[in-house]
């Protein structure tokens, strides 16, 4: 018997603390749960106060997951992801700011080669986007350094990032799996939107202190709202988390995308 077939896919969104992004975690699980053939386990990866959660940071960051030099409030959990799954299985790691409009299962049934452990789409240059990455968490286990020396690292990111790029386990994903801002592609052939840019993310998130400003492409900003009122209009509400995290500050760099 094949037991992935049975299995839910099994998806890691990073998100913030506070209920800033109630609205696009909604958006974004109700798009999931519409397109999936296959039932859909999704852990929301936000910052904790609880010393027993894996997403653990303490006051003023002195114990927990050091989150300074994060540009979001969640940057650094994706790595910490196939401990979380307890090295077995795939997993999917997305941003929160993203709506689906192809099945996820699709995504979560590709196959590696022997070497890849991490589907990625491809970057600028020779680098790649990590911020849809489907994982191989028994390979990683090998790769990545464990959750608590992760959360020790003040520039953890960028330091897994560069390793990463420097090594052979990333195997190209199809672009469409994440769709930066529209692109030049039509909505039909988007399988999977993120909202990138920051100042122009239709939601207006309250954790990001920089201007905010109009998206690009207009019928992209409108999606996110069509997306909004059908999932509302299916008795699906904003959920704030309780209780939540506290402040939270962010190290905004200028033009700033999403790695």
């Amino acid at each position: 018997m094949n037991t992935e077939i049975q299995e839910p896919v099994r998806i890691f969104v990073g998100t913030s603390p506070n209920g800033e992004d109630a609205e696009a975690e909604m958006v974004l699980e109700y798009s999931l749960r519409k397109h999936s053939s296959r039932p859909v386990d999704i852990t929301w990866m936000r910052l904790s106060r609880d010393p027993r959660s894996i997403w653990y940071s303490g006051k003023y960051g002195r114990s927990g997951w050091r989150t300074r030099k994060w540009t979001t409030p969640f940057t650094g959990f994706r790595w910490a992801i196939p401990e979380a799954c307890n090295f077995h299985g795939k997993a999917i790691y997305m941003d929160v700011d993203m709506v689906n409009l192809h099945d996820i299962s699709e995504l979560y049934s590709l196959t590696f080669e022997e070497d890849k452990a991490i589907m990625a789409r491809p970057g600028l240059k020779s680098s790649y986007r990590f911020c849809v990455m489907l994982m191989d968490c028994e390979k990683l286990k090998t790769v990545l350094p464990p959750a608590r020396k992760l959360q020790r690292l003040k520039q953890g990111h960028r330091q897994i990032t560069d390793m990463l790029l420097n090594s052979n386990y990333i195997q190209t994903l199809d672009p469409r799996w994440n769709c930066l801002d529209g692109e030049d592609l039509a909505i039909n052939e988007i399988w999977h939107l993120h909202y990138t840019k920051m100042a122009s993310q239709p939601w207006k998130p309250a954790w990001y202190p920089g201007v905010t400003e109009e998206h690009a492409r207009p019928e992209i900003a409108d999606l996110w709202f069509q997306y909004k009122q059908e999932a509302m209009a299916h008795n699906w509400w904003p959920k704030k988390p309780d209780p939540p995290y506290g402040a939270v500050k962010i190290h905004l760099r200028k033009g700033r995308k999403k790695a």
